[in-house]
């Protein structure tokens, strides 16, 4: 990395080692002819604090892998002292040591630069000590993440599930980021749930970062994070600029729209334990403005300790137990979207920041529905609430809690919702039969060219929307966006339109139907909305 590439870097920690290292060496001679394949995939896995399971879980994530029949490396990547061959029940790869558990043909790295791999007495599972935490055996340093992730293209393997340990580094973050499936274990307790946003916050923040198009935008991205702290809620980063309508808020927004970040909960205990990841879910969403995917959890289970004490996996010591299956399923999730076949995430069908929003309820919700969504956010929102610890300060809970107060009491009271929605969902106006005619089965107008760089008007939205025989009326029923709203869109009518935070959910939408890139068609269009914002506020 260049002096000048270091000078746009948001925090280095001071132990930090530079990622120039040279040329990288194969690691322990992949076969002749071999070329590293696109369709290896990268699974990493990392956690809240020590403590947590995270290397337990990622051992036994790729023992799954590899009773499946995938051929799997495992990588221990921790900075803090090593331990997945401690879990496998092995001897660290590169040691003179024999273990039973180690086919005895395995090798160490022979070579100074080389990182040790060895085969395992698991058929297709082999194990790589990254040097991470201290050298390989005749090792002249410590390898720096950077190079390891340069490394594994030299691997012949199907899957290489990395356990990157705990902290928020910046070659943490960069791995966390980049990998192909990235996996967080946190626990039902407070010092694991205010690391977990303490991470999702400073793994944003690298996120927007690597988001700037060219040097002047990431600059002027970096000066705004430092303003706020480094890593602040992305909410309130993306809020603050709007409000000093710096552009650089599509970009912030279009970041929170494609941030990833997926966890899970292990040593569950209680029934709250339970409830706890959908809570930390709905509490993230309010304050930091980013959808968080839920995984699933692990419950507390003296036979995992056993299995440790005893240095076994526990698919292979105990693989009946609840622990165990949950382990399995949370893998059968992770490869389902890795192969793109997970669950979609959910549209938004309510404007953001309305009563409907704030409890979580679709436009039609009943009173019973409505009772149980207040209920669950009350809950949520607790004043003692492990989901909200590290989130909320006291003046913001009692804001929102007021909030919550006058959402229940609106929709539930008929003479105050009805305006309400009027005021969020215009009416849709009633459909009028149209006659059949004879040029129904004429050729549908030709698509208008799109290329990344346009910028979308309501006159090209209305073109695409021809293109592809849609109605109107269709897009409201499907989308939930009144009728009157999606014709002030495409005649860009801007003074019918609400604000801008509305207009952004609305033609997201419609992108989703029209299936046009959403972030484009929404940064945009705002955008120019926004211009006819600050004009018209020129002549008042």
């Amino acid at each position: 990395m260049s002096d000048e590439d270091d000078e746009l870097e948001l925090f280095r920690e001071p132990d930090e080692e530079d990622a120039t290292e040279g040329p990288v060496r194969p690691v322990t001679g992949p076969p002749p002819g071999f070329r590293p394949r696109p369709d290896r995939r990268v699974l990493v896995v990392s956690g809240a604090k020590g403590g947590v399971g995270k290397t337990i879980l990622a051992t036994n994530l790729a023992l799954y892998l590899a009773t499946i029949g995938r051929r799997v490396v495992l990588v221990d990547a921790e900075q803090e002292g090593a331990s997945v061959h401690t879990c496998l029940g092995v001897q660290r790869p590169g040691s003179t040591a024999r273990s039973p558990f180690l086919d005895p043909h395995g090798g160490a790295a022979t070579d100074p630069d080389e990182l040790p791999i060895t085969d395992t007495q698991i058929p297709n599972l082999r194990l790589m000590h990254g040097g991470v935490d201290e050298p390989a055996r005749g090792a002249r340093r410590r390898t720096t993440r950077a190079r390891l992730r340069r490394v594994l293209s030299a691997v012949d393997a199907e899957y290489f599930v990395v356990d990157l340990g705990a902290g928020t580094s910046r070659s943490l973050l960069d791995f966390f980021l980049r990998s192909d499936v990235a996996l967080f274990v946190s626990a039902p307790e407070p010092t694991a749930i205010d690391n977990t946003y303490r991470f999702v916050r400073a793994a944003f923040s690298r996120h927007l970062r690597d988001q700037a198009p060219d040097r002047e935008t990431r600059r002027r991205l970096v000066e705004r994070l430092r303003a706020m702290g480094n890593t602040p809620a992305p909410l309130d980063l993306a809020r603050r600029l709007e409000a000093a309508g710096d552009p650089l808020a599509d970009l912030v927004r279009a970041a929170m729209d494609g941030f990833t970040f997926r966890f899970v909960l292990n040593q569950t205990r209680l029934r709250a334990d339970l409830e706890l990841g959908d809570a930390m879910r709905s509490a993230v969403r309010r304050r930091f403005g980013v959808e968080i995917d839920y995984l699933g959890h692990v419950d507390y289970d003296d036979t995992v300790w056993s299995c440790v004490r005893m240095r076994r996996p526990l698919l292979v010591e105990s693989p009946g137990t609840k622990s165990a299956k949950s382990v399995e399923k949370i893998a059968r999730r992770l490869l389902a979207i890795d192969s793109g076949k997970g669950a979609p995430a959910t549209a938004r069908t309510v404007p953001p920041e309305s009563h409907h929003d704030l409890l979580e309820v679709e436009r039609g919700a009943t009173d019973e529905e409505i009772r149980r969504a207040y209920k669950r956010a009350k809950d949520i929102y607790a004043t003692d609430a492990l989901s909200c610890y590290g989130l909320f300060d006291h003046a913001a809970m009692e804001s929102l809690r007021a909030r919550l107060e006058e959402a229940y009491d609106v929709l539930l009271d008929p003479a105050r919702r009805r305006p309400y929605e009027l005021s969020v969902f215009p009416p849709d106006p009633e459909p009028v039969a149209v006659p059949a005619t004879d040029d129904e089965d004429e050729p549908k107008p030709p698509p208008p060219v799109i290329t990344p760089d346009t910028e979308f008007t309501g006159a090209l939205l209305r073109a695409v929307r021809e293109s592809q025989g849609v109605d109107l009326g269709e897009i409201s029923q499907r989308t939930k966006v009144g009728r009157a709203y999606l014709q002030a869109i495409e005649e860009d009518d801007f003074g019918s339109l609400p604000a801008p935070v509305y207009v952004r959910g609305f033609v997201t939408e419609v992108a989703k139907f029209l299936r046009l890139d959403e972030a484009q068609v929404s940064r945009t269009y705002v955008r120019r909305y926004k211009r006819h914002l600050e004009e018209r506020e020129k002549h008042l």
